[in-house]
């Protein structure tokens, strides 16, 4: 899972090449660097964490719905023996999970995950507002390069 100082680094890798694929801007008769709301309204989708996020949440349910004697699943699921160290414990893979779920508003994930077309629809709310849906950006833009044949009807 992605620490705050991945999302961070990411966020700023991203950034930079958008910069580099769109260029500067003449802005008054000076060139400068564009803001970061015009680069993603340029792009016009959000940015790179937040779908790693729904990637990893896929995965997540992939793993859930494992049979019992997977290695992943049982990695997943297993509870450490011994003693945590003192002081805050560190975040688990599963607690920012949780966390990123419950953000889309469920609870029980674990359960809603067995249901893999509920675990669909729960994911494909966050996508079609985050504007993730590239095959239907894809075709828009392949019916904007279409040739245009008008018929006169006399």
């Amino acid at each position: 899972m992605l620490s705050k100082q991945d999302e961070h680094r990411l966020s700023i890798f991203e950034r930079k090449i958008l910069r580099r694929i769109y260029g500067p801007v003449i802005d008054r008769g000076s060139w400068r660097i564009r803001t970061n709301q015009e680069l993603y309204q340029l792009r016009g989708e959000n940015d790179i964490v937040k779908f790693c996020k729904l990637i990893i949440l896929r995965w997540a349910g992939h793993v859930i719905r494992q049979d019992d004697d997977d290695l992943s699943r049982t990695v997943l699921l297993s509870e450490p023996g011994g003693k945590r160290p003192r002081g805050r414990p560190k975040l688990r893979w599963e607690d920012r999970v949780e966390e990123d779920v419950a953000r889309l508003g469920c609870r029980n994930w674990k359960i809603v995950v067995l249901n893999r077309e509920g675990w669909r629809k729960l994911l494909k709310e966050p996508e079609a507002h985050l504007g993730l849906l590239r095959r239907w950006r894809e075709r828009e833009r392949e019916r904007e390069r279409l040739p245009i044949y008008f018929v006169f009807i006399d």
